[in-house]
């Protein structure tokens, strides 16, 4: 008789706990509150600053719009400065403007073009290149910003088979490409995606640049594409490769596309 009381109570204390509780509950979480945390970082791509695994662009200061580089990029890029990376392609050639201007680079720049567009042709082609490879190289001595991209004379002291080189890998690229005019993309800060890097309107630019990722390293046209593949497993365009490679590489700078890293062939 004595415990029942104590019994009565507990009880009803236990009661009452699983009441205030519920009505604890049902006053402090009627609903979920969340916190704004705000938008938090943008990802690399909208922010226009350069994404993984894209191919990054900047222009030197105070020089010309290269002939075989889009208008397009050309605005949207960027200009060159000592934080800009150096993996980064730099865009540019001769002076712009009066001041410290180029003639010579732009009457060379003519006539590399000029050479490229008849380039293409069996019969004289690869004369008209490999002359305009002369008068590169003989111009880029003089050029604190070209010499270290001359490469010595082939070994056998035959001029190479440029023609032919640039000419089957033009063809074997446009079949793994599917079509596709663009022989390298770079990442456009403005429109924050991949552009073309060439003027898709200017041959002369794609055929020199056919064989990009193959003879620059850059991997810009495909990483599963081997030197052989871009010569359409052609032995003796592949030994080309070897003998043009630094040239296409001169060339390029020269109109005004410079690659992150001088080479010297194939390594």
């Amino acid at each position: 008789m004595g415990i029942a009381p104590h019994r009565c109570a507990f009880a009803l204390s236990v009661g009452c706990l699983v009441a205030l509780s519920v009505t604890a509950g049902a006053a402090g979480c009627a609903s979920t509150e969340y916190v704004n945390e705000g938008p938090g970082q943008p990802t690399p791509r909208a922010s226009g600053t350069l994404p993984p695994g894209s191919t990054g662009v900047c222009k030197q200061p105070q020089t010309k719009r290269p002939p075989i580089v889009s208008e397009e990029l050309w605005a949207h890029t960027k200009p060159c400065t000592p934080r800009t990376p150096a993996s980064y392609i730099r865009l540019g050639y001769a002076k712009d403007g009066a001041a410290g201007a180029d003639p010579e680079a732009e009457q060379l720049v003519e006539r590399v073009l000029t050479a490229l567009a008849e380039g293409t042709k069996p019969e004289d082609g690869n004369n008209q290149v490999t002359s305009a490879i002369r008068a590169v190289r003989a111009y880029a001595a003089r050029k604190d910003e070209l010499r270290a991209r001359i490469v010595r004379e082939s070994a056998d002291g035959q001029a190479c088979d440029v023609t032919y080189l640039l000419n089957t890998m033009s063809a074997a690229r446009s079949k793994l490409s599917g079509g596709e005019a663009c022989t390298a993309e770079v990442f456009d800060p403005e429109t924050r995606g991949d552009a073309c890097l060439f003027d898709t309107k200017r041959p002369e630019g794609l055929w020199l640049s056919s064989g990009w990722s193959c003879m620059t390293f850059t991997g810009a046209l495909g990483n599963e594409a081997s030197c052989h593949q871009l010569c359409g497993y052609d032995d003796y365009c592949a030994r080309q490769v070897y003998c043009a490679a630094g040239d296409v590489n001169l060339l390029l700078c020269t109109l005004g596309v410079c690659l992150p890293e001088p080479s010297a062939g194939i390594k």
